[in-house]
C-alpha cells in the first residue's frame, strides 16, 4: 500500500483512472458497477475494467470499506490543486525540518556574538587569576 507522502504520477487526463477519479473526487466513494453506470459505461467492457484495476494498483483510486472504490489521498490533493483549494498547515506543521548537515555551510557568527577566546570566564572578574599567579610545567616554563 502507498503512503500519501510518496511521489506518486497522475493519471493521464481522458483516461478511466483520471474520470472516475474525478467523480469520485466529487461524489464519495462507490462499488464499481455504480461508478461505471454514472460514468456514462452501463456494460464495461473487459479492457475498461482492467484499466480501473490498474488505477486501483498504481496508488489513484483506493479500495474503501465495504469494496468501494474512492480516491487516494494522491489523488484528492491533486484535484485540490486543480480546484485551487489551500490546504491549512497547522502550527506544529508550518516548522522546517532541522537539518544538522548545513552547520557547516553556514556562514560563522558575527564577532559581537562570539564568546571571548580565552573563554567566558575571562570577562567576570571573580573568576580572574591574581596578578603574578601562573602555573609551572615540569620543564620549569609557564604553562
Amino acid at each position: 500500500m502507498r503512503t500519501p507522502t510518496a511521489k506518486l504520477r497522475t493519471a493521464k487526463a481522458g483516461t478511466i483512472p483520471d474520470t472516475a477519479g474525478e467523480y469520485l473526487y466529487k461524489s464519495g466513494p462507490m462499488l464499481e458497477g455504480d461508478l461505471f453506470a454514472a460514468l456514462g459505461k452501463p456494460a464495461p467492457t473487459a479492457q475498461q475494467v482492467e484499466s480501473l484495476q490498474c488505477g486501483i494498483s498504481s496508488g489513484w483510486l483506493a479500495v474503501a470499506e465495504g469494496g468501494k472504490i474512492d480516491c487516494s489521498a494522491m489523488a484528492r490533493a491533486h484535484y485540490d490543486e486543480l480546484a485551487g483549494k489551500i490546504k491549512v498547515t497547522h502550527v506544529g506543521q508550518a516548522a522546517a525540518p532541522r537539518d544538522g548537515m548545513n552547520a557547516l555551510t553556514r556562514p560563522p557568527l558575527r564577532r559581537a556574538y562570539m564568546p571571548n577566546s580565552r573563554g567566558t570566564r575571562d570577562i567576570d572578574p571573580r573568576f580572574q587569576r591574581p596578578a603574578g599567579f601562573g602555573f609551572k610545567n615540569i620543564g620549569g616554563g609557564e604553562a
